[in-house]
Order: structure tokens, then C-alpha cells, then sequence
């Protein structure tokens, strides 16, 4: 049962401003007391589990996503399995069964290597490009974030973005000609307001010379309204080249979800999807599946699929295997439309990493030569069919 309202909030898709994103925003939930008020059923063992995180992580949901959550029959409580109430619910408990050596501690990091911080919100580190956190809040917190040492500690060591630290980050770019595109992610760059991205589109057009601006947001899932007619004109006026919407599950879906992407597809030449893979929510060949279908039908390419980092919050909870993660990959390979199947990467701190799709005990491509004399690549095809690829023609 999808419930549509939340009278524990006094708000429902009547009210006047539910449009409004800015209403979303100033109307979310930020804490136990609040989710109370609209889930007055939640067990007493969930309540407990959120209250031991809320002192220090943050939580937050909009109204919005809150209306998507399916609840009891009775309306009183999430169901407990549901995968969009999962994301946003920091109901595990950090160190659960001992033996996990990974788990979120709030100090150890998984992506941001001090020498890579070329400005306190600038990292540099692929050869072309930069990516800028411009900004370490969210419209709504997903609690496996990525991120989680800048966007979930409610007193996080992360430099946040500001006017000095953004005039080093232009300076650094105007000298290091060898970036071809900044990459503005945070948290949530669209957390600004509408004055204050256009300005900094600006700086990096005034750069004079070619450069792809790419955006990773998560409006679309968590406040799809803040895509408004005068944001898109922003990034089109600003010549933004791709936007990776962040997404996890089809529910996500929206017609608001897609009011919002068409907005964007006016002004924007590529948009792309950015996938956790995630246990329970989306790690079943079904799910992905029509996530995948629906986001290409939708004219948004399906962009990547990301395994569970380590040392982020919840992974007993959220984590599955690499080898689980390869086996969804190649159920979807030449079984749904090409373009449809996301490129499947293991971020590291070294850099992500691109994940064949052949099993744990599969041999790997291999040369061979066969019995007339030709070389020839064996490898294990989409139906895990040993095959034979003649290698006949000459290096260049």
C-alpha cells in the first residue's frame, strides 16, 4: 500500500506548496521525534536503532520521498523491508556480528587521498578532470552514503565549500590546462540556490578554453521539484554537458522523477544514471533490470552501477559481494538492450576499476593456439559457453 499523505506532517500532494522545493526542503523529517509524528507504529526496537545514530549522523527525509514509502496496512509504520524506507533509515547497528573488518568508524576514508585535495573542496585525481564537492549537504541523506565523512557526520572534518575556496579551485584550474572537465558533486551541489550555480557555471566559462561540466545530483529521487524551468535555462545558459542522476530503485521512478528529467533533457545534451548496488533494495535481477529499461525508455543512459564501498555506513546491512554483483551484471548482458546495462565499477581509492564480467571460477580471456597453428582467444560468452575467437591478424 503506497501512501500519497503524511498527516503526521499536516501535508499532502493538495497543499499548494508541494511543488515548491524549497517547501520540501524546510518541511523534512530530521529526526526521531519528527518520524514519530508520521509513523507512530514504528517498533520500539527501530526506534532505538535510530536514536543511536542520531546524536551524531544526520537524517533527513523530504516529504516527498516520505510519500513514496509504503506503509502498513493499518498506515502506522513503514513496511519494514521496503527499499526506499531502507535507504534513508539508519536502522543497523555499526559492528553487527564482530567478525566485519570494514565497518564505518567516522574516521577512515575510501576516496579522498590527502595528496588528490588540490584545493580543501577540489580533488584532482584522473589526469583530465576535477571534481569539486560544492556542497556537503543533500536534499535527503541516504544512509550508505558514499560520502559519509562529509555529508553524514553532523560535525564533519570536510572543508565546506565557500567563496575563497572556490576562487583557489578557479586558479587551480586556470592553471593545470591539462583538466578538460570539472565534475561538481558534494553532497549535493543543487542544494544552492539558483543565483549562486549560475555564478559558478560563469567562473568555469570564463576559463576560455574547452571544458565539459558534468553535475551529480540526487534531486530527481530525493526533491524532483527543485528541476524548475529556471534551473534547466541555468544549465543550459551555462553550457553543463552531462548530469548523473543518482537513483537505486524503480519506485524512484516518478512522474515527478521524469517531469524533472525532461526539464533537464531541453538543456542538457547527456544524462546518465549513478546505481548503488545495494543488498535488498536492488541486488535481484529483476529490479535492476526494470530500473535499467525504465531509465533507458526514459532516454537516460544507465550509466554505472557501483559496488558497496568499504568503510561506509551500514555495510553489513547494504553490502553484497563483488561475484554477486558480476552475476547480476552478466544476467542483464545481451539479455536486456545493450545501452540498458550499466558499466559495473569497484570505486577505490586508487581509482575505479572496471569489473570483467567473468565469474570467480571462470578463466579469464586466454590465448591458446589452435590446432592448425592460428592464435585464438578463448573466453567464457553471455550463455557461459567456453568460445573460440580467432586471433589471426597481425599487431599494427
Amino acid at each position: 500500500m503506497e501512501v500519497h499523505s503524511d498527516e503526521g506532517l499536516g501535508v499532502d500532494h493538495g497543499v499548494r506548496e508541494w511543488t515548491d522545493w524549497g517547501w520540501q526542503q524546510r518541511n523534512a523529517i530530521r529526526g526521531v521525534d519528527q518520524l514519530l509524528a508520521v509513523y507512530p507504529g514504528l517498533s520500539a526496537e527501530t526506534v532505538g536503532r535510530i536514536r543511536q545514530h542520531e546524536n551524531t549522523r544526520r537524517i533527513q527525509v523530504t516529504p516527498y520521498y516520505l510519500s513514496l514509502i509504503q506503509r502498513t496496512v493499518d498506515g502506522s509504520a513503514p513496511l519494514v523491508n521496503d527499499p526506499l524506507w531502507r535507504q534513508v533509515a539508519p536502522v543497523w547497528s555499526e559492528g553487527e556480528g564482530g567478525a566485519f573488518s570494514y565497518v564505518y568508524d567516522g574516521v577512515s576514508e575510501n576516496w579522498e587521498l590527502p595528496h588528490e585535495m588540490v584545493t580543501p573542496i577540489a580533488q584532482h585525481k584522473y589526469d583530465n578532470r576535477v571534481i569539486v564537492r560544492y556542497g556537503n549537504v543533500c536534499h535527503a541523506y541516504c544512509q550508505f552514503c558514499f560520502e559519509a565523512l562529509r555529508t553524514l557526520e553532523r560535525n564533519s572534518r570536510k572543508s565546506a565549500s565557500n567563496a575563497q575556496y572556490w576562487a583557489e579551485t578557479i586558479d587551480y584550474l586556470a592553471h593545470h590546462t591539462e583538466v578538460d572537465e570539472v565534475i561538481l558533486s558534494g553532497g549535493e551541489p543543487l542544494m544552492h540556490g539558483d543565483n549562486q550555480v549560475r555564478l559558478v557555471l560563469a567562473d568555469l566559462a570564463g576559463l576560455k578554453r574547452p571544458l565539459a561540466v558534468r553535475i551529480h545530483t540526487r534531486a530527481l529521487t530525493f526533491n524532483p521539484f527543485r528541476i524548475t524551468t529556471e534551473m534547466a535555462d541555468i544549465l543550459r545558459g551555462g553550457r553543463v554537458t552531462a548530469v548523473g542522476l543518482h537513483v537505486s530503485h524503480p519506485r524512484e521512478l516518478t512522474e515527478d522523477f521524469w517531469a524533472a528529467a525532461r526539464r533537464l533533457q531541453e538543456a542538457v545534451p547527456i544524462l546518465f544514471a549513478n546505481m548503488p548496488l545495494l543488498r535488498g533494495i536492488n541486488d535481484d535481477v529483476a529490479t535492476l533490470r526494470e530500473l535499467c529499461m525504465r531509465l533507458y525508455r526514459g532516454g537516460v543512459s544507465a550509466g554505472y552501477l557501483y559496488h558497496f564501498m568499504p568503510f561506509s555506513p551500514g555495510g553489513e546491512s547494504y553490502g553484497t559481494s563483488v561475484w554477486r554483483g558480476v552475476e547480476l551484471v552478466r544476467q542483464l548482458k545481451r539479455r536486456v538492450s545493450n545501452i540498458a546495462v550499466p558499466e559495473y565499477v569497484l570505486p577505490h581509492s586508487s581509482g575505479k576499476f572496471t569489473m570483467p564480467l567473468t565469474g570467480p571460477d571462470d578463466p579469464g580471456p586466454k590465448s591458446v593456439m589452435d590446432e592448425q597453428g592460428n592464435r585464438t582467444l578463448r573466453f567464457t560468452n553471455w550463455r557461459g559457453e567456453t568460445v573460440a575467437y580467432p586471433d589471426v591478424y597481425h599487431d599494427s
